[in-house]
């Protein structure tokens, strides 16, 4: 455990860019919207939700991407085994989702204490987890932050395998499946029964349980891939 820490500390110098870049970006799309809405805004509209807090998820997919593949050959050149690399930057994925998850809580306080923005715009909170407890609300922004970091990984290590040309593909394979699942269900008319399915699952299951699953399946996959990448 004393070698993963050290691996991962590797990380240490570019966290003053994952970190800026990160927020800086969320202030902007959060400006954005807090403008647009502002414009629109009529007092007897209530409360209108954004859905911009998923712009933090998208950023972080992109450093963990490009974390991977910028220290990944420099590791190499450090004598850090694959493993070691990957295990460390792993567990610095749960570091990072439970330091962003206390911030968008945090966040999220702030926003309902104004009485979102003052402009009735949700942000950082979403409806669905209004009546979350705090564990369950953590969980909730941290578990997803923890699939979307490892998907970065995932992305990276592919990137490491084949290149620019080995993401394009996956990302076109991917979308494509996504498409032919989508048509296919919509042809058995099997949404309903998808929704009711989504709607028997408890809180826990869906914010916290289900993604860690998630989770688990993007590291598998991002493991297997950088046994065998180079530098």
């Amino acid at each position: 455990m004393k070698r993963i820490r050290e691996v991962a500390r590797l990380q240490i110098p570019a966290w003053p860019h994952i970190l800026g870049w990160t927020w800086s970006m969320t202030a902007v799309t959060f400006g954005i919207n807090l403008l647009s809405v502002m414009a629109n805004h009529d007092p007897g509209d209530g409360v209108t939700t954004t859905g911009g807090v998923a712009s933090v998820y998208g950023i972080a997919i992109g450093m963990a991407t490009v974390s991977v593949t910028q220290i990944f050959p420099y590791a190499l050149g450090m004598s850090v085994t694959r493993r070691e690399f990957y295990l460390a930057w792993s567990l610095l994925a749960v570091v990072q989702s439970m330091a962003y998850a206390l911030v968008l809580c945090l966040l999220r306080a702030v926003e309902q204490a104004t009485g979102y923005w003052g402009v009735g715009m949700r942000y950082f909170s979403l409806p669905f987890m209004d009546d979350a407890n705090p564990v369950l609300l953590l969980l909730g922004y941290a578990v997803p932050m923890l699939v979307v970091i490892h998907l970065g990984i995932l992305l990276g290590t592919v990137h490491l395998r084949w290149g620019t040309t080995g993401v394009l593909a996956s990302l076109t394979l991917t979308i494509t499946a996504l498409g032919l699942a989508a048509a296919l269900i919509t042809w058995t008319r099997q949404w309903n029964a998808i929704g009711r399915w989504l709607l028997d699952q408890s809180p826990t299951a869906l914010l916290a349980g289900w993604p860690v699953l998630v989770a688990a399946a993007f590291a598998v996959g991002g493991y297997r891939l950088i046994r065998r990448a180079t530098a």
